[in-house]
């Protein structure tokens, strides 16, 4: 026998045993089938991961203490040290993405780059901040097509098909997103 002579004989049992009419159980399983459809979304789409930064631990050690050095003015020091330092980039761009997923693919293609020393794009900003190992010798031509390599596009650049094609079904961004348009160079 069969699966789908299996599934109708089961299908009319249950029916019968219920005392339901054909049309009955097809909104049951419909309904069924819609609650079982936004259960598997809810547990496999692709979730939103922002990181969130913590401010540095503050190192006891750099404090010069001595014996004339009174209480609150260690207090106040220690504050000091502890206030968030946010790291320097050298170029800030806009580029086209949704999701955490995005976000992974869009900082792996750029980091891969010889002449980035770090890069981070903001899932609600769209923007990607990029510090260059030196800041003289970069080549934005390089990291447009990188970008644009792994499947995502700027304001002045198009992604190669292919690898938009490529991409998870949450990442397929509206392609008329308007970003920031840079580039532009941040002046330190």
């Amino acid at each position: 026998m069969n699966i789908i002579k299996w599934h109708k004989k089961q299908v009319k049992k249950n029916l019968n045993m219920f005392g339901l009419s054909n049309y009955q159980g097809f909104w049951i399983s419909f309904i069924k089938g819609l609650i079982f459809g936004a259960i598997t979304i809810w547990f496999l789409g692709c979730n939103e991961q922002v990181a969130e930064k913590t401010s540095p631990a503050p190192n006891d050690s750099i404090i010069a203490l001595n014996d004339q050095v009174d209480k609150e003015r260690i207090y106040n020091t220690k504050t000091e040290l502890t206030t968030e330092v946010k790291p320097q980039f050298d170029y800030a761009i806009g580029v086209k993405g949704n999701c955490g997923m995005c976000k992974t693919t869009i900082e792996k293609a750029v980091n891969g780059l010889d002449f980035v020393e770090n890069s981070e794009w903001g899932i609600k900003t769209k923007i990607l901040d990029i510090a260059f190992t030196d800041s003289v010798n970069f080549d934005l031509e390089e990291l447009n097509k990188a970008i644009n390599g792994s499947g995502y596009e700027t304001m002045n650049s198009t992604a190669n098909q292919s690898a938009y094609d490529a991409l998870p079904m949450c990442c397929k961004y509206d392609r008329s997103m308007v970003v920031y348009g840079g580039p532009q160079s941040k002046q330190n």
